[in-house]
């Protein structure tokens, strides 16, 4: 069995969403002070790779928390988008070839985590209208990006976080090293996010796992 770990790193200073509250990792407690070292942290919702629940823009979604927990474990396969340019979308012409079944996991691998911190990285692709609606009719269950936003960063719209959630499909973003990914290859994929009550959604530790089934 081979793991692929695919989350970024929190930490002070890294890269969040436009307008997203800052992170803060701080000595809480101390070896020098204090019996044991004890770090405090101050993190949003969606920092780093997370996931989203449709809470995150249906003021009636469930939270992450009313979702069970095999919801998150799901086999799914990495669709090779690297041709897709700065704020290019993604169409369902683009995503019809993939092996998609339903309840799966669909992985759009653009490459995109490489521009992570950069200014470059707001400049993403992003799944267009047909393209979310696409993955819903397919029964696809978590639909997982590379990148900041399954909409356009900055733009006007946000339908594919609209059709999505509003279909309980769940949004992973912010994938790191999805390249260590092999196209059309079935992995089961881990997606677990922190179990918080009645939240919008979490920071979570993103995993892609080869077993015999993906041989």
């Amino acid at each position: 069995m081979k793991l692929i770990d695919l989350t970024h790193d929190i930490k002070n200073g890294m890269m969040i969403y436009p307008g997203d509250p800052e992170i803060s990792i701080t000595e809480g407690l101390t070896h020098e002070r204090d019996y044991c070292h004890v770090d405090r942290l101050q993190l949003n919702t969606h920092v780093g790779t997370h996931i989203d629940a449709p809470l995150h823009f249906l003021p009636e979604g469930k939270p992450i928390s009313a979702f069970p927990v095999e919801t998150f474990l799901r086999r799914g396969v990495a669709i090779d988008l690297r041709h897709k340019k700065a704020r290019e979308n993604i169409t369902a012409e683009d995503l019809c070839s993939a092996p998609l079944e339903p309840g799966c996991a669909a992985v759009l691998v653009t490459g995109w985590y490489r521009c992570f911190g950069a200014e470059e990285y707001f400049h993403h692709p992003y799944l267009s209208r047909d393209g979310a609606e696409y993955l819903v009719e397919q029964g696809v269950s978590i639909v997982a990006v590379d990148f900041l936003n399954v909409d356009q960063t900055n733009g006007d719209a946000w339908d594919a976080h609209n059709i999505l959630l509003g279909n309980e499909t769940l949004i992973v973003e912010n994938l790191n090293s999805t390249l260590a990914l092999d196209f059309g290859k079935s992995y089961l994929f881990s997606f677990l996010p922190l179990k918080i009550s009645g939240t919008d959604g979490s920071p979570i530790r993103a995993i892609a796992i080869e077993d015999e089934r993906s041989r």
